[in-house]
């Protein structure tokens, strides 16, 4: 085992790993109350719901121009200077005194996340070709260490309520947001930048999709589907959950998840490698979706339940998905089509989001019935475009 983490944890996979560890500790520790905080400083379920819609929408807009600069200017010097641009906006979050400064927060973060075509792509240059679904399994160990993020956050509510531990807990992710930004100035560049000469159209963006596989282009819808599903509850989460138990309680649940996934997935990706990672991307959209549905029911039981379920979900389907794409996508047009991808995944969750908040004002059990109804879509269409298409 220690010889396979030293084979994939090298150069900048290592480097990215590292950072990720900062990072990922960070986001664990407030992002999974923002609801709360959000609402606290006077967001309404509806607004919360336009909240994703602008998160997701900016990410979409981003996607195909960040997939152009990742290819055509380099893709170290994107991720770089961006992930200084997203730890300066966690102050944002941290002073806000009302919910139209995290509308401004929400903007200028996703305007950083431009960079990951490029980070994305660097990742798929850098793992060996014959082991991308553990490669990418294994880089998800940086999580490991925030199993314990939920945890903290949820303490930081409690003992200071949550405008204040929420503010003290996004402080912390700008420090560790800015050491992983000095910390990938390291990295090496993975491509031969094209120069500022070759400007196409935002449309051409999309001419990469016909050169692509068709099992490829499969993905694109069950990303949209499947992104949609996840990205809609998000905000909701931790407020449903809080209606019957509370933040720490909460906390420890969001834990249990990230340790399936973390745990599980890299054994996974190595099954995944070895017996088809196609199995395993239809499996992990089908329990996601019977997660969503168990988390319906208003119980403790349930919420851990639902951690568990989701988690080992999350661990098939991620390492697989992002497996595939890096066997099916050819190099020379990985930032661009990796970009339409995130557009058009992104594109589809904003739309969803802005109708997430209403359907939460009228039925919160209806908002995550529906959410489990797409992710089992998303699980049908995969099971065809893998399984039962001539090109399987």
């Amino acid at each position: 085992m220690r010889s396979d983490l030293r084979s994939i944890l090298r150069g900048n996979v290592l480097i990215l790993f590292l950072t990720w560890l900062l990072l990922s500790f960070g986001n664990n520790m407030v992002h999974k109350f923002d609801g709360v905080y959000f609402k606290a400083l006077g967001a309404s379920d509806v607004m919360l719901g336009y909240m994703g819609a602008i998160t997701f929408g900016m990410m979409a807009l981003l996607q195909i121009p960040g997939g152009h600069i990742a290819d055509a200017f380099g893709r170290k010097r994107v991720v770089v200077v961006f992930t200084f641009v997203m730890a300066f906006s966690m102050l944002i979050f941290a002073f806000a005194p009302s919910w139209e400064y995290i509308v401004i927060g929400l903007i200028v973060t996703n305007l950083a996340l431009l960079y990951q075509p490029g980070l994305f792509s660097i990742v798929m240059d850098s793992l060996p070709p014959d082991r991308r679904a553990e490669g990418f399994a294994i880089t998800n160990l940086s999580s490991l260490p925030a199993l314990a993020a939920p945890l903290v956050g949820g303490a930081l509510i409690y003992y200071y309520g949550v405008v204040p531990g929420m503010r003290l807990g996004y402080l912390i992710l700008f420090f560790l947001s800015l050491a992983a930004a000095f910390m990938r100035v390291f990295l090496k560049e993975t491509s031969t930048p094209r120069g500022k000469g070759e400007r196409p159209s935002p449309l051409s963006f999309f001419g990469v999709i016909r050169t692509a596989d068709v099992r490829a282009r499969g993905m694109i819808a069950v990303a949209m589907l499947f992104t949609s599903a996840t990205g809609m509850v998000g905000y909701f989460l931790v407020i449903y959950a809080s209606s019957y138990t509370n933040e720490v309680v909460f906390g420890i649940a969001m834990a249990i998840s990230m340790l399936f996934s973390v745990v599980f997935g890299v054994v996974a990706g190595r099954l995944g490698d070895a017996r088809g990672k196609e199995k395993f991307y239809i499996a992990g959209s089908l329990l996601v979706s019977l997660g969503l549905a168990v988390f319906v029911v208003p119980s403790v039981l349930a919420l851990f339940s639902y951690a568990a379920i989701f988690g080992l979900g999350m661990a098939l389907y991620q390492p697989s998905s992002n497996g595939l794409m890096a066997d099916l996508v050819p190099l020379e047009i990985r930032g661009r089509f990796t970009g339409v991808y995130l557009f058009l995944s992104y594109l589809s969750t904003m739309v969803s989001s802005i109708i997430a908040g209403y359907i939460f004002r009228y039925s919160p059990t209806l908002l995550f019935t529906i959410a489990s109804a797409m992710s089992l879509l998303a699980a049908m269409i995969a099971l065809r475009v893998f399984l039962l298409s001539p090109e399987s």
